[in-house]
């Protein structure tokens, strides 16, 4: 048995590329239903079924292809279709009739998206920070830190350690100031392309050095753009220990959720 597993919606009238495959090589087909049109495949109800498809999402060895093959099949309809609103991985219906039903039900709903998403893209934009290249720099330009360092070089021991503390809280309180200062000048620079960010919670970070992750929906010719910007915050903040990671273009994913604002 089969279930219909749908990647993207786009306005009626887009067609996506001959002989797209999708997961489990399933054939890609445009379901249209009014002014929309879903892109979808077959995928087997032994695995996409609700169960089995829950306890899938926890095995990565299973998750991993087809996540990614969800993904080229967006980043293919993406290059021909203007707007496209993405899907997360996982939306699947029991037949053709359910996914026309979703579009009726959704028709309203996605008139805007696809008016906030026409000519656009998503990019991601992670700024990371070197921690002791930041505190190099704290270290080195603190009139305070040197202030205390002074009293504690003059006091006796037992003053000294208290002072040691409000040191540690100093250093600790300056390098936040840092880190938000240059989360700040990103968001800043980014912003004045023209291009509309989204802050993202952070997940763990193995290596500890993500501050902040942006999504960032500019136009589709825009990359040049995030760059340049891109460019500006790590000449301007290298030295300090802080960095910008942009990738891109994407389907708006992010965008294809969250209000336009």
């Amino acid at each position: 048995m089969s279930l219909v597993y749908v990647y993207a919606i786009a306005p009626s009238g887009c067609a996506g590329p001959a002989d797209l495959r999708g997961i489990g090589d399933g054939r890609v087909q445009g379901i249209p239903e009014g002014g929309l049109v879903a892109f979808a495949s077959e995928v087997p109800e032994s695995e996409f079924a609700e169960a089995p498809l829950n306890a899938n999402l926890a095995d990565m060895e299973w998750l991993t292809p087809r996540a990614v093959r969800h993904q080229e099949v967006n980043a293919a309809l993406a290059a021909g279709c203007d707007p496209l609103v993405p899907l997360s991985f996982g939306a699947v219906f029991r037949d053709a009739a359910g996914v026309t039903r979703m579009l009726r039900e959704r028709a309203t709903e996605l008139a805007p998206r696809f008016e906030a998403l026409r000519g656009k893209a998503e990019w991601i934009a992670v700024i990371r920070r070197d921690r002791h290249r930041a505190l190099v720099a704290v270290e080195s330009g603190s009139d305070a830190l040197r202030a205390l360092r002074r009293e504690i070089d003059a006091a006796g021991p037992g003053r000294g350690h208290l002072i040691a503390r409000r040191l540690d809280e100093t250093k600790r309180q300056e390098l936040r100031a840092g880190d938000a200062n240059a989360v700040a000048a990103a968001t800043e620079a980014f912003a004045g392309t023209g291009a509309r960010l989204f802050r993202e919670p952070l997940v763990e970070d193995a290596a500890g050095t993500m501050l902040a992750r942006f999504s960032v929906l500019a136009a589709r010719d825009g990359g040049a753009a995030l760059e340049r910007a891109g460019a500006f915050i790590t000449n301007a903040w290298g030295a300090r220990g802080y960095s910008i990671e942009l990738s891109g273009p994407w389907p708006a994913y992010r965008f294809s959720t969250v209000n336009a604002s």
